[in-house]
């Protein structure tokens, strides 16, 4: 799926990740010879192998390789090429990375043109991971109403995952938080992240226990906690620090520690630091800057 966040450390999702991470010195030899296997294959039957595989294979190596832009151009030429049987698939990937360009209103659009095309009963991993990543990009997009909206179905789908596992359950319930957190019930919206928390942290998801930390700081910062946000960020710093997370990353939450020790740590500082994170757990190394104009690219 390519959806839902998870720290890998950024672990592969697919086959071309797993060669782009794991040789990268490689991988563009494999996909050069896959491309020469590939033409002499159609060759010999033309028509029997889907052209449509090989855009979609170099998109997926593109993204692994922070290649981004080549990585669009490829999905938007396998998107030009399909037939029908892998558009649902290619559309997922398009969203994914318009979430890595912090550019929700396209991955919402790219999600609602996958959605008919995933059937949820001979998918429902990505049939939830759609759904899921479509609440979350209207959250970002401040369309709380519209997010709330679709919170029944999710939960649906989440339940009909393993007869509802914990940990898609408890991701219904960090998209709980977000959408009571805009819709101004704070403590709803803190009850849902502490129990999004507490069930991250027991599956050792750093990453996520880490955003969903920072988006129960933006609560407390408005209520006026800031001993309880010390707290958050000198927990999260610890972990991220044992872990060996990526510098960027590390070093974005180490301003934000020393802003909440001297008590200067802001809502908006803290949203901030979300949006850059969200975009982070795809992209490692990209540069964190303070303010948002200087982030954006």
């Amino acid at each position: 799926m390519e959806c839902c966040f998870s720290f890998r450390h950024f672990r592969p999702r697919n086959e071309s990740e797993l060669i782009a991470a794991l040789w990268p010195a490689a991988a563009d030899h494999t996909l050069a010879r896959a491309r020469k296997l590939f033409v002499e294959g159609a060759a010999a039957d033309p028509g029997f192998l889907n052209e449509t595989w090989l855009p979609a294979f170099e998109s997926s190596l593109r993204r692994a390789q922070r290649r981004f832009s080549e990585a669009l151009e490829r999905i938007e030429e396998a998107l030009a090429l399909d037939r029908g049987e892998l558009r649902g698939q290619i559309l997922l990937g398009k969203s994914a990375l318009f979430q890595i360009f912090a550019d929700p209103e396209r991955s919402a659009a790219a999600l609602i043109e996958a959605e008919p095309l995933i059937d949820p009963d001979l998918h429902p991993r990505d049939a939830f991971g759609l759904r899921f990543n479509l609440l979350v990009d209207l959250c970002h997009l401040e369309k709380f109403e519209e997010a709330e909206a679709g919170l029944g179905e999710v939960r649906v789908l989440a339940e009909r995952l393993s007869g509802g596992e914990e940990l898609d359950l408890a991701r219904v319930a960090w998209l709980r938080g977000k959408v009571d957190a805009g819709m101004r019930r704070p403590q709803e919206a803190r009850a849902a992240f502490e129990q999004a928390r507490r069930v991250f942290h027991q599956r050792e998801l750093w990453f996520d226990h880490g955003l969903v930390s920072l988006e129960l700081a933006v609560l407390l910062l408005e209520q006026g906690e800031p001993a309880e946000v010390r707290r958050l960020a000198e927990e999260m710093l610890g972990i991220f620090r044992a872990l060996g997370v990526e510098r960027e990353p590390l070093a974005a939450l180490k301003l934000f520690w020393e802003a909440a020790r001297k008590e200067t740590a802001t809502a908006e500082r803290a949203r901030h630091l979300v949006r850059f994170l969200y975009r982070a757990q795809h992209d490692p190394e990209l540069p964190f800057e303070e303010t948002e104009g200087a982030a954006a690219r």
